[in-house]
């Protein structure tokens, strides 16, 4: 279930064309001084980067705040609940119900990604083995995705209405399975013994360059455009590659963070939390490498073949085509290969150590779809069967793919389920059936909105849920961080929140009138006992100030809190006011003079910083429990809260606003 659930269908879409794409484009192969032995070996590298614990590690800062959440405090199984270290009986009200919501929209664009992905790949392998036309139009091969979107859906329909432990987990398992099977299968038709060093030395390669080098690798040059300081050279990156690639899969990762970490969540009730690093890191990294190994290296061997029988028709007879029948016939980039040796003038030029895998493919990256299918197709053994295993090969690869298709879906119903449920264990059949067909619908929405691209309309849809997704995924470290703190404690069954707290924290205050709002007026007793129910009239009143007049708010905490230096508040307040100023009329004048937007941004940021400053001033001096990153983020975004938060502060601990000060020995005493 966790490979059904972490990376579906996509194994199958990009296990032959993604290290054929990396052998060209990149920085690494473009500089024009590499060896096509090192080009090949970085396209395995960058290619198991992207599968490997970087997309994982992803997944599990979920599972394990939810994990921990769920099983080791008793709080409900839904992604809200890792919030609750942060947020508090926050996480009960409108706040819970926006990230869970969110969560909602991340994972089905997730997993649609992946559906419309298998759909596009199912498309193109029956038109491979003739049960659809192969002169199909644009709109007609969206006919046929769509078409199979809904077959499967409704096999993953079936399946999420059975239920974890009946349909979900066989159809895992079988998937995995025929997976497995047709990997062995070609794993032992090609050359085994160059498929299992490449296997052996992508691991090691994997350990020395995609743990410390590529993560940090942002194709700083690769990415200027013409006029920009471009290389002239002509060896840097395409400008599109690293966004096409590594950014893309970053956000489709975190797209569907949310659906596998909770999935994993769900599956991992019982074990620690190094079992569920350990094996939710190294297992899939390990079977990462043993797929793209054997799909990826056979893709590779295969082209680097046609481009050796290229070479040889050009020396031969100065002629790629040449006489003896190299290229294929009606293909470009397809090359039979001779299965007896080649002797010319006594001289053997050719010899084939691996009778019967004809023809071999160069890859053509404007039809990335049928790179399985080339693969599939070469193992013909002409001298055995007229049309070889290719189209039973291809329709094995095709099943497969259509069950790894289904646990995507049926998976990510599942958990949407959960997450509309607010973490209930036990749903109504029509919930899970209603998120099922909700999917199908999405994906063949976004691949009828793409048209022929229809690719790039899926990839869109990941890349734009994925990226404000991240920010969450920060969070929840935090919490994990926090709850790692007291789960070790056998006697504490709940999460306690220990320390000093600011009265009021800044998503609370004016904005718990989003949580009135939310209620339709009917907020839930236990929020309004705690006063989250609707911001008090200080509140308003701090709020607006802050917003309108921040420098008068700065100067009375400033006041407050050294009461003494006058000189030094006044100074203090000047310049926050005049950076606010300047920064506020900087960006209004923006549209009209670009040169100042840079100078406007660095008010802006020196201006957060003050309040920063300020903000952690004020924890400390009355032990309040916060962090830097916190302030800092919460003074950029929300001052007019920060300044709200400290104001109430002031007040509750009845200190003279604008003039008095906050007894030191009071501080002594509670400390």
């Amino acid at each position: 279930m966790l490979f059904a659930a972490g990376v579906a269908v996509g194994i199958f879409y990009y296990g032959v064309s993604e290290p054929l794409w990396h052998q060209s484009s990149h920085w690494y192969s473009n500089g024009g001084y590499r060896s096509q032995d090192e080009i090949d070996q970085f396209a395995m590298n960058q290619t198991i980067y992207h599968w490997g614990l970087h997309a994982w590690a992803v997944y599990l800062t979920v599972a394990v705040s939810i994990s921990l959440a769920s099983f080791r405090f008793k709080l409900p199984l839904t992604f809200r609940s890792g919030f609750y270290p942060i947020l508090g009986e926050y996480t009960w009200g409108w706040m819970g119900d926006l990230i869970d919501g969110f969560s909602i929209v991340v994972t089905v664009a997730g997993v649609c990604t992946s559906l419309g992905l298998g759909a596009i790949q199912i498309s193109t392998g029956l038109q491979r083995i003739g049960w659809v036309s192969d002169d199909l139009t644009a709109d007609e091969k969206v006919n046929v995705q769509t078409a199979t979107i809904w077959i499967v859906t409704a096999i993953a329909t079936v399946s999420v209405m059975t239920g974890l432990d009946v349909g979900i987990k066989y159809l895992s398992m079988f998937a995995f399975s025929l997976g497995m099977a047709l990997t062995f299968v070609i794993f032992l038709m090609d050359r085994s013994s160059y498929i299992l060093n490449l296997m052996v030395q992508t691991f090691g390669y994997y350990f020395q360059t995609s743990i410390w080098q590529l993560p940090f690798h942002t194709d700083a040059f690769g990415q200027l455009r013409e006029g920009e300081g471009r290389a002239v050279d002509g060896g840097a990156a395409a400008v599109w590659w690293f966004d096409a690639w590594t950014i893309f899969y970053w956000n489709w990762w975190t797209s569907w963070a949310c659906f596998v970490g909770l999935f994993v969540a769900r599956i991992s009730r019982g074990r620690t939390i190094f079992e569920v690093v350990f094996y939710s890191l190294m297992v899939p990294l390990c079977y990462c490498i043993l797929w793209f190994s054997v799909w990826g290296g056979i893709g590779i061997r295969q082209a680097r073949q046609a481009m050796e029988l290229e070479v040889l028709g050009a020396t031969l007879a100065n002629d790629t085509t040449w006489a003896g029948g190299f290229l294929q016939a009606g293909s470009e980039f397809c090359y039979d290969v001779p299965q007896q040796d080649i002797v010319i003038d006594g001289d053997t030029v050719f010899t084939n150590h691996l009778l019967g895998v004809t023809p071999v493919c160069k890859f053509d990256s404007a039809n990335q779809d049928a790179a399985a299918f080339n693969v599939l197709y070469s193992f013909s053994y002409p001298d055995d069967f007229d049309v070889g295993y290719g189209p039973l090969l291809t329709v094995f690869f095709l099943f497969s793919v259509a069950v790894y298709f289904a646990t995507s879906s049926d998976s990510g119903s599942l958990v949407v389920d959960f997450l509309a449920s607010n973490g209930r264990m036990h749903h109504h059949w029509l919930q899970r059936m209603f998120w099922a067909l909700t999917e199908g619908a999405v994906a063949t929405a976004l691949l009828n909105a793409g048209g022929a691209d229809g690719l790039a309309a899926l990839q869109a849809a990941s890349i734009i849920c994925g990226l404000p997704f991240t920010v969450f995924l920060l969070y929840l470290l935090q919490g994990i961080y926090e709850m790692c703190e007291q789960a070790l404690d056998e006697d504490q069954e709940l999460f306690e929140f220990k320390g000093r707290a600011f009265k009021m924290p800044v998503y609370g205050g004016i904005l718990n009138t989003f949580e009135y709002l939310a209620s339709l007026g009917s907020v839930h007793e236990a929020r309004i006992a705690i006063g989250i129910d609707t911001p008090t009239m200080p509140h308003v009143i701090e709020f607006f100030q802050g917003l309108f007049v921040p420098m008068l708010s700065v100067f009375q905490i400033q006041s407050a809190m050294y009461p003494a230096a006058k000189l030094y508040n006044m100074f203090f307040t000047s310049i926050y006011t005049f950076l606010h100023i300047a920064w506020v009329i900087i960006f209004i004048m923006v549209g009209e003079t670009e040169g100042l937007l840079a100078w406007g941004w660095v008010a802006y940021f020196i201006n957060g910083i003050l309040i920063t400053g300020m903000k952690m001033d004020f924890r400390s001096t009355r032990r309040i429990h916060g962090n830097f990153i916190g302030d800092l983020i919460s003074s950029l975004i929300f001052w007019p809260q920060v300044f709200a938060q400290l104001k109430i502060e002031l007040e509750d601990d009845n200190a003279e606003v604008g003039g008095g000060a906050y007894d030191d020995a009071e501080v002594e005493a509670e400390a």
